[in-house]
């Protein structure tokens, strides 16, 4: 079965992305960008509005010290996973903070091919499969099933993306742990159509040719 997908909250003032919060409440978990001096206010402000599952991507912004501090505060507010807290070649910290976080770690810049999969075992509890970035179907499906024998949670990502992208990438849904394939709903016009969003937040594949996707005439 496909997992349901997150929505993605960019960085603004608390109050802004807590009013954005509300407006996706239909989405059984959120994904908040982070890597601020506000991280921990725009948190608690999302969680006042918002009760579902909070997952959090640090997009390299972090400092150790400061990021592990803020651990606590994470695990209290029910965070499910932090996502590349630090610089993409920082092995090192990142090893230093998964040692110290209960929750999972999820290398992201870090986890690019599928050649970057043995150098982060002992490093984080997680990796971060975008298809866009490792070259497609075919190589995700190999990233993503090396990623499970050397026992790694898997979190399927996209970027800012079409249908046509997003509908390739939920091909391999499945296989994940964590779906944030929502980069279709954060473009002003998605060019295709046909991916369908199900009630529950899962993207519904169908038996239509390729991708199930066409070009809107409109």
């Amino acid at each position: 079965e496909i997992p349901p997908t997150d929505f993605t909250l960019g960085i603004d003032t608390p109050a802004e992305v807590a009013a954005r919060a509300q407006r996706a409440s239909r989405f059984p978990a959120l994904k908040i960008k982070v890597g601020g001096p506000s991280d921990l206010e725009t948190l608690e402000a999302v969680r006042a509005v918002y009760t579902g599952i909070l997952r959090v991507d640090a997009n390299t912004g972090w400092q150790p010290e400061s990021g592990a501090k803020l651990i606590p505060e994470l695990v209290r507010l029910g965070v499910e996973l932090i996502e590349q807290p630090f610089p993409a070649h920082q092995l090192a910290q990142l090893r230093w903070l998964q040692e110290r976080s209960p929750l999972p770690i999820v290398a992201d810049e870090s986890a690019v091919w599928i050649h970057d999969l043995e150098g982060l075992v002992g490093v984080v509890d997680a990796v971060n499969v975008k298809i866009m970035k490792c070259g497609g179907i075919g190589p995700g499906l190999a990233m993503m099933r090396r990623a499970k024998e050397l026992g790694f949670k898997i979190f399927l990502g996209c970027m800012e993306e079409s249908s046509v992208a997003i509908a390739a990438a939920a091909t391999l849904a499945s296989l994940a742990d964590w779906v944030d394939l929502d980069g279709n709903l954060l473009l002003a016009r998605d060019p295709f159509a046909g991916l369908v969003l199900g009630d529950d937040s899962r993207w519904q594949l169908t038996d239509a040719p390729g991708l199930g996707v066409h070009r809107r005439v409109d």
